[in-house]
């Protein structure tokens, strides 16, 4: 009798803690993709939003081996933060069989701070104005209204054009397509030297 007494004494003080957190708290979107070059899968990648009170969270990862002039691996990972609309820090980093690299984008007062470092790429740079959109953000939101975004990799501030039934971007060159359904990414068209990467979202 006690011990049932305490079990639901403690479940009671669980529904409570689970209803008086902040709803922000509790918000996650998770989204799965598959990666493909020329229909065949070389690997996936996952995105998932958090989201609490004013601040969300966005993480990136895939991994990926396929060849290309010999074995190519390559796991990657993206964490963006976003303080209401405006983006204010990102950590990329990826490993690779040809080294490992790390990318890091932070608003100090009235700029960004960038220290990019990518294979046979580096960067160091100051951005002075605020950006509210970025790679990471694809995932989560059409750009319906966006002009311009913040590649975190490259820390590179990029245009975002708009057409018939997809936007494009070019990032030091290279130009990626992404695809939406509904207000949803269907599938992105990453540009690559022999064939694109297809990242398409997994369906349910």
């Amino acid at each position: 009798m006690v011990r049932s007494y305490m079990k639901m004494k403690n479940l009671y003080k669980i529904c409570l803690l689970v209803f008086f957190l902040p709803l922000g708290l509790l918000a996650q979107d998770f989204q799965e993709y598959d990666i493909s070059i020329a229909g065949i899968s070389i690997g996936e990648m996952t995105a998932t939003r958090k989201i609490s009170g004013e601040n969300s969270q966005i993480d990136i990862r895939s991994k990926v081996g396929f060849w290309f002039f010999g074995k190519i691996e390559l796991d990657y990972h993206t964490v963006s933060i976003f303080k209401g609309t405006h983006f204010i820090k990102s950590e990329v980093n990826s490993k690779t069989n040809k080294g490992n690299f790390r990318s890091l984008i932070t608003w100090v007062n009235d700029h960004y701070k960038v220290n990019s470092r990518n294979y046979k790429y580096e960067l160091d740079t100051e951005v002075r104005k605020k950006l509210f959109f970025s790679s990471a953000s694809f995932y989560f939101e059409e750009p319906k209204n966006v002009k311009e975004f913040f590649a975190e990799g490259y820390g590179l501030v990029s245009p975002v054009t708009k057409y018939k039934d997809h936007y494009e971007v070019n990032v030091n060159g290279n130009k990626n397509r992404f695809y939406y359904v509904n207000g949803k990414l269907d599938k992105a068209v990453m540009e690559f030297p022999i064939k694109n990467f297809v990242v398409k979202r997994k369906t349910p």
